[in-house]
């Protein structure tokens, strides 16, 4: 058993697999990040405070960077701009035409740079999109999605479409925040496999 475990061991390390948040593509001597509040450009507001926490977290996460608080701490700046924040219909009702789902997507730009200026990663669109119910019907309130918000099954037969909507689209602003954040670390600091 022991020999099957070793080899094991042996195998996975010779492949380069690391446990997610184990390593870095960038330089050895970036060690600190600053990441200030993120640009909005878009009209939703309190996006900017949402998404930063969320860049935050997630860096903060693996320990593989330090985030710092100021700019004179750190080796390197995550900057990000809200591009875009949409909303569309995925479906509706046939006879009346009322939203059953709708989807919503951020889009970013972001960067990573040295202090100095220079440029260490960026993306110019960082995009990632949810749907989610808008009517108690179509609300799957047996789902992981539902049972981590704030609305229970119970609630759902009190709200009004309009309260279900916004309640849902708040739950979706926070998953988007979480997984853009996901996606821009991973791109900017993760090795590639």
């Amino acid at each position: 058993m022991k020999y099957i475990l070793l080899t094991l061991l042996i195998l996975l390390s010779s492949c380069g697999y690391t446990f997610r948040g184990s390593g870095s593509i960038l330089p050895e001597d970036v060690q600190k990040v600053y990441i200030p509040l993120v640009k909005n450009n878009s009209p939703e507001p309190g996006l900017s405070s949402l998404i930063t926490e969320a860049l935050r977290d997630e860096f903060e996460r693996y320990g593989t960077l330090y985030v710092v608080n100021s700019e004179a701490e750190a080796d390197a700046i995550l900057l990000a701009d809200i591009v875009n924040v949409k909303r569309a219909t995925q479906s509706s009702t046939s006879t009346t035409d009322t939203a059953l789902e709708l989807s919503t997507s951020f889009t970013l730009s972001a960067n990573l740079k040295r202090v100095t200026g220079a440029m260490l990663w960026q993306s110019p669109r960082v995009s990632v999109t949810k749907s989610f119910g808008t009517e108690s019907n179509v609300v799957v309130a047996s789902s992981p999605e539902f049972a981590s918000g704030s609305i229970s099954s119970q609630d759902l037969s009190n709200l009004n479409a309009r309260e279900i909507s916004r309640g849902q689209e708040q739950e979706a602003f926070e998953d988007l925040a979480e997984e853009v954040a996901r996606k821009i670390y991973s791109q900017a600091v993760l090795p590639e496999f």
